[in-house]
């Protein structure tokens, strides 16, 4: 899935994933081979980052080389192929931070909220504040859609929530459930990350 990479006034960027931006994130941090790349996106990290095959990452990097997002230098080795190391142009860079500040979509994943606070340590401590804001408003937002949405079923279909186990609804009651108790757990994750920057505790919207 492509987010929109930027909301500011910079002129236009090329669309980008979010594997895209897991591997700008990761090589803001480092310059790295594909391979090692790869790694981050497989297994227990792939939690964190967009989870990709090796064919996939290569074709994002040469995607992101195209947008002159990334650049690499060639390493000579012994073996049959010479090694490719990755690193991050200041245009992508920018693009990362441009997408950082952006404003987060409603009910974007939770991946790309992963992404991002991978790479929160890029903006500045007011930045990262108004970013976990963002965060803090939509969950809240989402929390009360949700809560419409469940009044919504038990007046269209004459049931209280949450019906017996064997009622048609009974599956879609405890997906809402899950839903609003994964935002509020967002709004605690965004809170604590502002106790660490040392910003104070959001005032909390009703109910949320």
């Amino acid at each position: 899935m492509s987010r929109r990479p930027s909301t500011s006034t910079a002129a236009p960027r090329a669309t980008i994933s979010l594997l895209g931006y897991s591997l700008l994130s990761l090589l803001a941090r480092k310059e790295r081979t594909g391979y090692e790349l790869s790694r981050f996106t497989s297994g227990v990290r792939s939690v964190i980052f967009a989870s990709s095959g090796h064919s996939n990452i290569y074709k994002e990097l040469a995607k992101l080389k195209r947008d002159k997002q990334v650049t690499f230098r060639v390493v000579k080795e012994a073996r049959p192929f010479d090694k490719k190391v990755y690193t991050l142009t200041p245009l992508g860079r920018e693009t990362l931070l441009d997408w950082l500040r952006s404003e987060p979509e409603p009910f974007s994943s939770r991946r790309e909220l992963s992404i991002r606070a991978h790479a929160l340590w890029l903006l500045s401590r007011k930045e990262a504040v108004a970013f976990l804001d963002r965060q803090i408003a939509l969950a809240a937002q989402e929390i009360e859609n949700l809560k419409a949405h469940s009044t919504y079923l038990q007046t269209e279909n004459d049931v209280g929530f949450p019906p017996a186990f064997q009622h048609p609804l009974f599956g879609t009651c405890a997906n809402i459930m899950l839903e609003i108790d994964s935002r509020r757990l967002v709004i605690d994750w965004c809170e604590w990350i502002k106790t660490q920057l040392g910003a104070g505790r959001s005032a909390r919207a009703p109910g949320a």
